[in-house]
């Protein structure tokens, strides 16, 4: 049999034997194995030990079912005109490509806050220097591509839904202690973007792109570990074209633009 242990004190087994006398032993303490063995356990420290931009969860159809559905779709867009008919046929055209996709809000939720209660992972479009947050009430925020009351890229934004993070943001405070009400302390929030490598670099505009990547504190260079290119299909649908390893050159150039 595989080796296993007791997870309450940690004592190693090699056989079934020695597990039953163990629990017969120590019934007070709650002794039990793991079923799994060694691997299992060791498999259950290392997802443990991912990153938030290594856990995003990832949608995949499968090349045969996505042709399928995707023809499906091209003749229903031939009667019809529905967005979410579009965004379909958009998703499967990739799908069918081997290409996975991701629901940006989900894996926001998921990667959640760290300690100074910011996003762990951060979105922006490709051909920006830094992207800014902005926090807003409900648990939610929005991340902004463009910045100033005439921005014009403001339809490039992603806007988090409600109770994206389970968090009341802290407020402002006057010089009573007073906290207002409204007012959002350190609302606004940036960080660098990464720059995409050569072998994975689009064609056309990068304003048609966006990155994904793990901040590992605002207001500083980039995370090193594996951003996402993305092509965006609809206002939390993406497609992932590709992932890589930041340098410590590309963090030095990334640390000089503005």
């Amino acid at each position: 049999m595989k080796k296993s242990r007791c997870l309450n004190c940690g004592m190693k087994f090699d056989s079934q034997k020695l597990k039953k006398e163990h629990k017969k032993e120590f019934p007070s303490n709650n002794c039990k194995e793991v079923k799994g063995g060694e691997e299992e356990m060791e498999e259950q420290e290392q997802v443990k030990r991912k990153s938030p931009i290594e856990k995003v969860e990832k949608i995949i159809v499968p090349k045969e079912q996505a042709k399928i559905e995707w023809r499906k779709y091209c003749e229903l867009l031939k009667k019809r005109q529905d967005r979410h008919l579009k965004i379909m046929k958009e998703s499967m055209y990739f799908a069918k490509q081997g290409k996975a996709l991701l629901n940006v809000y989900e894996v926001m939720k998921k990667a959640g806050l760290n300690k100074n209660n910011e996003p762990r992972l951060a979105i922006a479009r490709a051909d920006i220097n830094e992207v800014l947050f902005r926090k807003k009430d409900t648990g939610t925020g929005i991340f902004e591509m463009e910045q100033g009351y005439s921005r014009s890229g403001w339809s490039t934004d992603v806007d988090l839904p409600q109770e994206t993070f389970k968090v009341h943001w802290k407020r402002q405070t006057n010089e009573d202690g007073i906290e207002s009400r409204w007012q959002i302390e350190n609302e606004k929030i940036k960080t660098k973007v990464p720059l995409i490598p050569a072998d994975l670099m689009p064609e056309g505009d990068l304003k048609n792109y966006y990155i994904l990547w793990e901040v590992k504190s605002w207001e500083m260079l980039p995370e090193v570990k594996d951003p996402f290119l993305l092509k965006r299909i609809s206002q939390n649908m993406f497609v992932i074209l590709g992932a890589w390893d930041i340098t410590e050159l590309e963090r030095a150039i990334v640390g000089g633009l503005t």
